[in-house]
């Protein structure tokens, strides 16, 4: 068979060959190798391009993935694979485990302690733990997005080797010897089964020299010309370090305060987001912009521009389009709403007292602190009704879904830490104490700025039982690899040191409902989801305790988390199932590695790697369009086919939000930090095709009322385009 080329030049095919790799690639699947064969030839007279032919088999094969025809979607992915073995081995046999090893060191490509650290006899137990058939478990797409997003680009790397040399690396300096190797072995091969994930840092940078692993920055700009040049140098440090950044400006004084003892007054919050936002755009993560998002107060005076800034009704020339907004609310807030109040608009500046007790747990002391002003004060303050605050704030959140919920107060209630909590990350889901970082603070290395290394389970595929020996395998892999990171700040490296935070989470959460039956609130999946969730955390702690008493490394400020200075744990422990008291006595003799252990971040990228639904999200639809228009990545539920009855999905239901919340409800009571928690919509379910806000204001109020810290994203149904996924873009924050 001849193939005219788009330059003219002609070439041969061996059909023959093509077609024996078609019929390998097809064995014992319900599709039909004469099928893709036809469509190939069809394909073929497209011209070639710059493709190979195997690559063109492969694009051929993928085009004919359907809901109903899933199974091309594993042709595709053998045959990929056969691609990669032909790349990595010239052949269909992997190498010994040895030699893969060395050559990668001796090119560059692996850190050279890898075989130093190992002796022959360790690869050769190593390499008799590995299964290469693991490699054919893998969809097309999660394949492809492992090679493309992950494997080192000077190499085509074997999955199987990637995922051991991984192992290696992290546990590369435990002692002893056969320690080491066991803990390899076990996380090797919870990699390669799918059951756990690491975030796009650490996927790239362990097994390389690279120790570039956080994946969540918390910032903290306070009221002064230091803090502002000293946080801003620190945003871009994180920014160019692949970091997105959540930036607390709730104590940067309002437009009109006065300052330098009156000779002139304050230019207020928008023109340092702006320059914000500058900085941001010109510290680009290659190629693309990076991310932050910036905390405010709700009494802010304001905080009325700020909820325009990306508004289509505001003035272009005063839009900051590309910064996110999380607005800090608490209880007082919701009670004016009801009550159908005002809100009094006060700069913190006028009264630090207020901003202290507003980001703390005492909500009785700032409802005192803030009555008080409101009825004592001499001064004309503006007011706003509560109600339209809240209309104008879920507005901007429905219409671009980027202004989002912290709860300050329940961050403040629901912590693992005795220190205030003001802030949250740019994907709200780390919460840790944060401090106006200065140029003193930075000479003292004091730890102001908030760093998180993180982790997820695979729900679906870790049951109970499993779990003690999971979160063990996280809490000390992780754990081993923290200190050897290098914070571009030295208050990011300080708080690595005093409180080794982590954020272990799970995703596949929609996945475990389907497949037990269960929707969405149903009481048996809340019931099923709480006792999960005891087990999950009750290991993380347990873990965390361990790894000090084992290691001898107690966190330094053990004395600043509950469980050490008071013997307090804030998950819902009374008549539980688990032995709490246990715990808590351990920690009080023996400290903990870790100030914090979960949150649930966003999944985005490990979901399509080992094709699971992300975070404790429902679906879109079977079938979820993710990434950009350029290069979008088509992804099947699990199960897709069979489960598809049973399944939950985002925008088939009104109330499908507040079933959500349920889930999100019961995780968060006991996760220690937070949960990137979405809502979802469907305007083609309301009358006239529109979502009435009081049906926003019910969900908002509903997350209080359940203790959610925090809400992300507000997702929309658009027709034609339902199946689109925002992920966190610009952001390290994922896992």
């Amino acid at each position: 068979m001849k193939v005219i080329k788009r330059d003219g030049s002609i070439e041969k095919l061996n059909i023959h060959k093509i077609s024996d790799s078609i019929s390998w690639a097809c064995e014992g699947l319900n599709v039909s190798p004469s099928d893709i064969e036809v469509n190939l030839k069809l394909h073929l007279f497209d011209g070639i391009k710059t493709e190979s032919i195997h690559q063109k088999v492969i694009k051929t094969v993928v085009d004919m993935v359907s809901a109903r025809t899933p199974d091309y979607d594993k042709v595709a992915a053998r045959l990929l694979m056969s691609d990669i073995y032909k790349n990595v081995y010239k052949g269909h046999e992997p190498n010994t485990l040895i030699s893969t090893l060395k050559d990668f060191v001796n090119r560059g490509v692996y850190k050279r302690s890898l075989i130093t650290n190992y002796s022959i006899d360790d690869l050769l137990i190593l390499e008799s733990e590995m299964d290469y058939e693991n490699n054919f478990n893998f969809s097309y797409i999660g394949l492809k997005y492992l090679k493309d997003k992950y494997m080192i680009k000077s190499v085509t790397e074997d999955p199987q080797v990637m995922f051991m040399a991984i192992a290696m690396d992290m546990f590369l300096d435990m002692e002893p010897r056969a320690l080491r190797l066991q803990y390899v072995v076990e996380m090797y091969k919870a990699l390669s089964n799918f059951k756990v994930s690491l975030p796009t840092p650490m996927m790239k940078a362990l097994r390389t020299t690279n120790t570039n692993y956080a994946s969540c920055v918390a910032l903290n700009i306070g009221d002064s010309i230091s803090s502002w040049t000293t946080g801003f140098k620190a945003v871009v440090k994180h920014t160019v370090a692949n970091a997105g950044i959540g930036v607390d400006i709730s104590s940067i004084s309002s437009i009109g305060d006065i300052v330098k003892k009156g000779q002139i007054t304050h230019g207020g919050k928008i023109p340092l987001l702006k320059a914000l936002d500058a900085l941001i755009q010109t510290s680009t993560q290659n190629g693309r912009r990076g991310q932050a998002v910036a905390y405010v107060n709700f009494f802010d005076p304001e905080i009325e521009n700020i909820l325009a800034l990306k508004s289509p009704r505001t003035d272009v020339a005063k839009r900051i389009n590309d910064l996110k907004y999380a607005i800090k609310f608490n209880q007082l807030f919701y009670d004016r709403v009801l009550e159908d109040g005002y809100i009094t608009l006060l700069s913190v500046r006028k009264y630090p007292e207020l901003q202290e007790a507003f980001n703390s747990s005492d909500y009785e002391n700032f409802k005192r602190i803030y009555e008080n002003i409101e009825a004592n004060t001499q001064e004309e303050h503006k007011t706003i009704k509560a109600l339209d605050l809240l209309t104008m704030f879920l507005t901007e959140r429905f219409e671009n879904g980027v202004y989002y919920v912290f709860n300050v107060d329940e961050a403040n209630r629901r912590t693992p830490y005795t220190e205030p909590i003001t802030q949250s990350n740019i994907c709200m889901e780390f919460i840790s104490p944060t401090k106006p970082i200065t140029e003193s603070s930075e000479e003292f290395k004091e730890p102001n700025v908030g760093i998180c290394i993180l982790a997820n389970i695979n729900q679906a595929n870790v049951s109970t039982a499993e779990l003690p020996a999971i979160t063990k395998l996280l809490v000390y892999g992780l754990n081993e690899i923290m200190h050897r990171q290098k914070q571009p700040t030295a208050g990011g490296q300080a708080f690595v040191d005093a409180y080794a935070s982590l954020g272990i989470g799970f995703a596949n959460h929609a996945y475990w409902v389907a497949k037990h039956g269960w929707k969405y609130g149903d009481k048996e999946a809340l019931e099923a989801l709480d006792e999960w969730m005891e087990y999950f955390q009750y290991g993380l702690v347990d873990a965390s305790i361990e790894y000090a008493k084992e290691f001898n490394k107690s966190c330094k400020l053990a004395n600043k988390t509950k469980i050490v200075s008071e013997g307090e744990v804030p998950y819902p422990i009374e008549g539980s199932r688990l032995s709490w008291d246990r715990l808590i006595s351990k920690a009080k003799e023996f400290g903990i590695a870790n100030a914090a252990l979960s949150m649930i971040p966003p999944s985005e990228t490990s979901s399509v790697i080992s094709n699971s639904t992300s975070g404790i999200e429902p679906i879109r639809d079977i079938i979820t369009v993710k990434g950009s228009k350029k290069d979008p990545i088509v992804q099947f539920a699990p199960e897709g086919l069979k489960l598809a009855d049973k399944y939950d999905y985002a925008f088939s239901r009104k109330d499908m939000t507040k079933d959500f919340l349920k889930h999100v409800a019961v995780v968060q009571s006991w996760i220690d930090q937070g949960i990137s928690a979405n809502t979802f919509y469907n305007p083609e379910l309301y009358e006239d095709g529109k979502v009435p806000i009081v049906t926003l204001m019910e969900d908002m109020f509903l997350a209080k009322k359940l203790g959610i810290k925090t809400l992300y994203y507000n997702n929309t149904y658009v027709k034609d385009n339902m199946t689109e996924q925002v992920s966190c873009s610009g952001g390290g924050c994922e896992v």
